[in-house]
C-alpha cells in the first residue's frame, strides 16, 4: 500500500486505518534462489542459443517461404486466403495436414502459404526478422 499523502487524508473520503502499515514493505523471499536461478541460466552452454518459441516458428514458416516462387497463382490464392473466416482456413489446414507431416515439399509449402496469409501484427514482425536472418541481414 502506498502512503497517504497530508492532502489525501486531510480530503476526508479516505481514512487511514490504524493497522495500516507505514510503508510497502519488500519482499526479498527466495532472492538468493532467483539470484541462483539467473546465474545458472547465464552459466548454461545453452544461454546463447536460445530461441523464443514463436521465433522458432517464424524460422521454419521463413524457411518454407523462401523455397516457394512467386507465381500470380499463388498471390491470388493468397488474397483468396486473407479474405476467408477462420473455420474455412482450419478445413483447408485440414486437408493439407496428412501430406505436411509425411514430409511432402508441395505440402508444407503450401501449408506455409496459408499460415502466412493469416498473420497477426506481431507475427508478421516475426517473420520479417526471421527473414532477416536467413538472408543474413542484421538489423
Amino acid at each position: 500500500m502506498a502512503r497517504l499523502s497530508k492532502a489525501t487524508l486531510a480530503d476526508g473520503k479516505v481514512v487511514a486505518l490504524p493497522t495500516a502499515t507505514a510503508r510497502q514493505v519488500s519482499n526479498s523471499r527466495f532472492a538468493e534462489q532467483r539470484r541462483a536461478s539467473l546465474a545458472a541460466r547465464k552459466a548454461s552452454p545453452f544461454a546463447d542459443r536460445y530461441q523464443h518459441h514463436q521465433e522458432r516458428e517464424a524460422d521454419r514458416l521463413a524457411g518454407d517461404l523462401t523455397t516457394i516462387e512467386q507465381t500470380p497463382a499463388l498471390l491470388i490464392v493468397s488474397a483468396i486466403l486473407r479474405t476467408m473466416d477462420g473455420e474455412a482456413v482450419t478445413k483447408v489446414l485440414e486437408q493439407l495436414a496428412p501430406g505436411a507431416v509425411t514430409g511432402r515439399p508441395a505440402h508444407s509449402q503450401a501449408v506455409a502459404t496459408v499460415k502466412a496469409s493469416r498473420l497477426n501484427l506481431g507475427q508478421q514482425f516475426d517473420l520479417m526478422r526471421a527473414l532477416d536472418r536467413l538472408h543474413g541481414e542484421g538489423r
